[in-house]
């Protein structure tokens, strides 16, 4: 082929056309993806608009060529006219020939390095964007479109356009002049590939399986971030590579993996190659590899018509129930809009497409901010944080059922007269985290032809708003949840949710919330509430902890008073029969004492004859227990007639002593006196003298023999006795 300005020319008009449909694709899919509510088309859209640049260079460097050759051909016509060369002396270097020299030294590497930056740029937002939705610290929502067939054929036609043309350029690319249309066919095939993969996600999207999409977005980010560290890789390598004099390098965002995928057919060769290397002939030429390759389209297409015919019978199993729905519209099959397990024909998608929904599947949501962390439901005063810092839902309910009358009571005899603090009607807050277990109500095998599904599908939809964790229909359910939630306590009493009736909440908020649910025909059935905690405010738990512990003590301290009164009066009564008796004798002898000391004089014989008859009968009853009580009287009795009889005795004998008194006075004094020292003062020494006191002087002499502080200090000696 001539290489002069037409051909590049040429090239320049590709690499326009390039460029307007590259703008095309990346517009078509942001605009469809922003109209439409498709999270996947944005993100494919972002490579497409980025390799724009691409096709920008390869515009810029095509036209710098056809300048090049037009002034090289018009310096090849002024020599051959005038036949001198000293006038065009170093024509090769004209002003075109350095400004694409320029161009390929510093222009090319410098959108290499900008496209590189962009990708990056780009697959970082991706990879932040998807990263918020798997950890949900910041309120992210993967959107994605209903209008799944439109999608699948914008993408898929894409997908074939922009390989047609990749495959174009590839061929083109074989010529030197065109090489670095390499460039744009390696974009073309990412355009395809990139189509192809979202048409793949949202085909999965038919079976349940959205998060391929998502997957398929985190592998667009990787592909951006690995077409990037090529470029900046292949510029590093530019710049060291040896090149042959007057040849151009190859621009940095010319992609080798890309342009190699642009020549499906070189992998066939490789294949070949490899398969005949590892036989160790040519098998390749073997008339059943030939003819392999001659019926691969026939195979392909009875694969594809093989899965068209298997798309037209769609089997429910016993979990499930089905619906057969053309372009958004339920088709009833017989008499029914919702299939009931078992198999039901259709035709062909994507004219007609079956939804199965899982009736028995029990999903849980959360009503309440969910716990992070570990979860400690022991504590009322450490209770565990919620996910995304996000705060206690409070209830209001009634006070407790401990009355004015008995809590004023209670405050009096606490030692506080503050009636401030009571104050009847007042209202209490409790905190409680609680979620719910529901599923699908079925009915398409019932008599209601599949209402419950229907219902539910009318309910709300499954499409997230942005930045929400929950879908429409979950948004809706856990508003109805709180607004019964909030009625129910409103009802009921802090003790009731604490204490008396804490089992029962659950079971009779599911009723509420079922009721409710029905009322409004959500085709929702309420499996159970889960309530894991109720629990008082944070910073009053330890009043509502220490109670309980203030009631154990006191009822331990009558418990232990209890036992002590009745360890104390059966000790004192003895038979535990008489106990009651006994206290009650005893109370009325002692109001009769109290009777009559404020008795009359008139009065007081009859109050004293019935205190003693009421002594008596306490005597009675105390006896027959034989107790400490019983104990006590007898000993009474005993000591009194113990003393009773020593008197008599001691009557009777000074009655024995009259006589003598009576024969010798003096000899009975002075004998009894004698008895008397002997008796009182058994160790002292007793003289007995004979000589009238009145005719004896004693003197008495104190004498310290011994040394002071000693055994002897305190010995005393007696003087003699003299006679005057």
């Amino acid at each position: 082929m001539r290489v002069d300005h037409l051909a590049y020319q040429r090239a320049t008009n590709i690499a326009g056309l390039g460029f307007l449909l590259q703008a095309a694709l990346g517009t078509v899919l942001l605009v469809l993806g922003l109209s439409l509510g498709d999270t996947g088309s944005v993100i494919a859209s972002i490579w497409m608009l980025l390799a724009l640049v691409v096709w920008l260079g390869l515009l810029v460097i095509f036209n710098q060529h056809r300048l090049e050759r037009i002034e090289s051909l018009e310096t090849d016509e002024l020599l051959q006219v005038s036949g001198e060369t000293s006038l065009f002396e170093g024509a090769a270097g004209g002003v075109a020939a350095r400004r694409l020299r320029m161009l390929y030294r510093w222009f090319l590497p410098g959108l290499s390095i900008a496209l590189a930056i962009g990708l990056v740029v780009g697959g970082w937002m991706v990879v932040s964007f998807m990263g918020r939705l798997t950890t949900g610290e910041v309120p992210s929502e993967f959107l994605m479109s209903e209008h799944r067939g439109w999608i699948v054929a914008i993408d898929l036609s894409f997908a074939v356009i922009a390989f047609i043309f990749s495959r174009f350029l590839a061929g083109m690319a074989e010529f030197s002049a065109w090489r670095n249309l390499r460039a744009g066919a390696g974009v073309m095939v990412g355009n395809a590939l990139i189509c192809l993969a979202i048409a793949v996600g949202v085909v999965f999207r038919f079976f349940d399986l959205p998060m391929v999409v998502q997957g398929v977005s985190w592998g667009i980010a990787i592909f951006m971030f690995i077409i990037a560290a090529e470029v900046l890789l292949a510029i590093v390598l530019n710049a060291y590579r040896p090149r042959v004099a007057g040849e151009f390098p190859r621009a940095g965002f010319d992609s080798r993996s890309l342009s190699l995928l642009s020549r499906p057919d070189s992998f066939v060769k490789t294949l070949n190659e490899a398969v005949n290397y590892q036989f160790g002939f040519d098998i390749t030429s073997s008339w059943g590899y030939q003819l392999v390759l001659r019926s691969g389209v026939w195979l392909a297409a009875l694969s594809i018509i093989s899965l068209l015919a298997m798309s037209m019978f769609v089997v429910v199993d016993g979990r499930q129930e089905g619906l057969r729905l053309r372009s958004g519209r339920i088709v009833p099959v017989g008499e029914r809009e919702v299939q009931p397990p078992g198999a039901f024909w259709k035709l062909p998608w994507p004219l007609e497409y079956a939804e199965l929904h899982d009736i028995s599947e029990l999903r849980s949501l959360p009503v309440t901010p969910p716990e992070a962390g570990r979860t400690d439901y022991d504590n009322w005063t450490k209770p565990s944080r919620l996910a995304n810092k996000a705060k206690e839902v409070m209830f209001i309910v009634r006070p407790s059922s401990l009355g004015e009358a008995a809590a004023r009571s209670l405050i009096m005899d606490l030692g506080d007269a503050d009636d401030d603090v009571i104050s009847e009607g007042r209202w209490s807050l409790v905190g409680a985290r609680f979620s719910l277990l529901w599923r699908v109500r079925g009915g398409a095998a019932a008599d209601d032809d599949g209402g419950g599904l229907l219902q539910y599908l009318k309910f709300g939809t499954d499409q997230k708003a942005r930045r929400r964790q929950f879908t429409d229909r979950e948004q809706i359910l856990r508003g109805i949840s709180l607004a019964e939630a909030t009625r129910l306590f409103a009802t009921l009493g802090i003790d009731d949710l604490l204490t008396t009736r804490r089992g029962e909440i659950g079971e009779m908020l599911a009723s509420g919330i079922q009721k409710r649910l029905d009322s409004l025909e959500a085709g929702i059935e309420v499996v159970s509430v889960d309530i894991p905690i109720i629990a008082p405010p944070e910073d009053t738990a330890r009043a509502f902890e220490d109670l309980p512990v203030a009631i154990q003590q006191a009822d331990r301290a009558v418990a232990n008073a209890e036992r002590k009164e009745s360890s104390t009066l059966t000790q004192a009564v003895g038979n535990p029969k008489y106990v009651e008796e006994a206290v009650a004798a005893v109370d009325r002898v002692n109001a009769l004492r109290a009777a009559l000391g404020a008795a009359s004089e008139t009065n007081r014989p009859a109050a004293q004859a019935e205190l003693d008859a009421a002594v008596a009968e306490a005597e009675k009853i105390v006896r027959k227990g034989g107790g400490g009580g019983y104990q006590i009287l007898a000993a009474a009795e005993r000591d009194r007639w113990i003393e009773l009889l020593a008197r008599q005795g001691q009557a009777t004998r000074v009655r024995g002593q009259e006589a003598s008194w009576k024969a010798a006075p003096e000899l009975f004094r002075q004998r009894a006196i004698m008895k008397l020292y002997a008796q009182h003062l058994p160790t002292m020494r007793k003289y007995v003298m004979g000589i009238d006191p009145e005719h004896m002087d004693l003197n008495l002499e104190l004498r310290e023999l011994a040394s002071p502080n000693t055994v002897f200090s305190e010995s005393l000696v007696g003087g003699d006795e003299e006679e005057e």
